[in-house]
């Protein structure tokens, strides 16, 4: 990349605790920041002295881990006052600081003078900065994805709703960014919600706040690139997408696979999406997403500037090639309005002596400055590159019904008033006992045996994105344990002691043995199968007295 000198101003604040320290401009000796649609990262490198004056910053930045928040602007130094100049400016949290020190000796034999200090700062944006750390596992119900997003927001992330599907309610929502073998963080979880559900996550530079809304912003006046500040552009077009898209129905009950048209396809080459949908509604779901998600990119325009521009156009502003007679008509560019995607800059110093800079109010760098610039019409979203999230997690849960007495081992299924699905309801303990739905099926039994989960057992539940099922039974029915000397397995079944049936069979002076018991308040019947006899016994207690 081509670069030039120019005069720049950069003005740096530094706030620590409440704290603020001002950089003067000349101080700042370099500066490094990549801007995109969704988020900012930047280094800066300043010098503090020392020499007659305290450095206020160095106590607070060495020894406190505080938030360390910077307040940036660049912007052309110029002396004519008709410019009329628009700044970068921008907010962010640090990251990683480091400084060295240069100090004078030996003056006298008991003194060591400390000159200046050259301080290196690594920052991004709040979203970016507190969300790749935040790793929770969380479970939500009857809610929407605003309110689970909004719940694991922070004060420094200032977040704007535009997007339906945000508020749709979910009977479940869970967050696994802490489970064992899961490395996606907060921020891979928003990004891969976006992306996999053809959203968009942007970031305003003019009011410093995120959005989340369904399609990209386009609003303002087209800012006219001046032909003396570029010096060189070009036009590049991605790859096209040749597969064929494909929905598949794994359900057994309607299974369906639906193609989603692209005219540009090299068939055989296809992309299939594959899940069950028992509910034909959130088939035709997906088939409407995925015929959403499939959208050809267009051509990008790259452009590198050979001075430093009065106006500045952050990503999202929109701009075009057609406001000078200097640019041809016949120009490729000329006809179309883009919008910003990328905005790079790189300055160093040309005075990397680190002494005292007299002139405070700018300082001259060598400067290196791009843009990458989408077309107006295009309608694929730039994200950051993201991790996963894993699905499912696993909890324990207990099992409701609501049928007998509370120490009855009834079972119950519920029904939704929607889809006519049966679920189950499980109560997590982890999280203050909530009830969540899981999937009225067989779980690890085949279809010839129907043995429902009973009241209060204790179960292993697999938590999915906005679903749960029951994967495992993790403890014995009450009675139902025999002792080891009996080698024996058993059967039981009814909600009590006193209501039940058990089929046993047990090795009784190494022979086998087998009952059939049916027990009804005080009337129980027998039936047992011994060697050389067979028992059958009915009998009822007496009550007592």
């Amino acid at each position: 990349m081509s670069s030039f000198t120019e005069d720049l101003t950069v003005t740096l604040v530094v706030t620590i605790a409440g704290q603020a320290h001002t950089i003067p401009a000349g101080n700042v000796k370099s500066l490094e920041l990549k801007l995109t649609p969704y988020g900012f990262n930047g280094k800066v490198s300043f010098v503090v002295y020392s020499e007659k004056s305290t450095d206020a910053l160095f106590t607070p930045l060495s020894t406190q881990n505080d938030l360390i928040e910077v307040a940036l602007t660049v912007k052309t130094y110029t002396t004519d006052t008709s410019t009329v100049i628009t700044p970068l400016s921008l907010s962010g949290l640090v990251t990683t600081r480091g400084f060295v020190e240069q100090t004078l000796s030996n003056i006298l034999k008991t003194q060591t003078l400390m000159l200046h200090r050259h301080y290196q700062l690594e920052f991004a944006d709040s979203a970016q900065v507190l969300w790749t750390q935040h790793y929770p596992c969380d479970l939500l119900t009857d809610t929407t994805l605003k309110a689970l997003i909004t719940a694991h927001n922070s004060e420094k992330i200032e977040l704007s709703y535009d997007w339906t599907v945000l508020d749709t309610t979910h009977p479940v929502l869970s967050l696994s960014l802490g489970a064992p073998g899961n490395t996606a963080s907060f921020y891979d979880y928003l990004i891969w919600l976006v992306d996999s559900n053809n959203g968009v996550f942007s970031y305003d530079y003019t009011t410093k706040k995120y959005s989340l809304s369904a399609t990209k912003t386009q609003s303002g006046t087209a800012q006219s690139l001046k032909p003396l500040d570029v010096g060189a552009f070009g036009v590049n077009f991605p790859e096209i997408h040749r597969h064929q898209p494909n929905v598949l129905n794994a359900y057994s009950e309607s299974p369906l696979n639906t193609a989603i048209t692209n005219a540009d396809v090299a068939s055989p080459i296809r992309r299939d999406y594959i899940a069950r949908y028992p509910i034909a509604a959130d088939m035709q779901a997906r088939v409407t997403l995925e015929t959403a998600r499939l959208k050809q990119p267009l051509h990008e325009v790259w452009v590198e500037y050979k001075q430093f521009p009065t106006q500045l156009t952050p990503p999202g502003k929109l701009v075009d090639f057609k406001g000078s007679s200097a640019w041809n008509a016949s120009l490729f560019v000329y006809a179309n309005t883009y919008q910003v995607k990328e905005w790079r800059l790189k300055a160093s110093s040309v005075n990397q002596e680190l002494t005292l800079d007299l002139n405070n109010t700018h300082s001259r760098y060598e400067v290196e400055h791009s843009l990458i610039l989408n077309s107006s019409l295009e309608t694929n979203v730039a994200l950051p590159p993201y991790t996963l999230p894993v699905y499912p997690f696993f909890v324990e849960g207990k099992v409701v019904s609501e049928q007998g007495e509370e120490t009855d081992a009834t079972y119950q299924f519920y029904t939704d008033e929607d889809t006519s699905t049966n679920y189950y309801q499980i109560k997590i303990p982890l999280w203050a006992d909530k009830k969540i739905r899981a999937a009225y099926q067989p779980n690890m039994d085949t279809g010839q045996f129907y043995f429902p989960p009973y009241k209060n057992a204790r179960v292993l539940v697999g938590l999915n994105f906005n679903s749960a099922e029951i994967v495992q039974f993790l403890d014995w029915g009450s009675g139902t344990a025999l002792p080891m000397d009996s080698q024996g397995n058993q059967v039981v079944m009814g909600k009590s002691k006193t209501s039940q049936n058990i089929i046993k069979h047990s090795y009784v002076d190494s022979k086998p043995e087998l009952q059939i018991q049916r027990t009804e308040d005080k009337d129980t019947e027998l039936l047992q199968f011994s060697t050389g006899y067979i028992i059958l016994q009915t009998q009822k207690k007496e009550d007592e007295g």
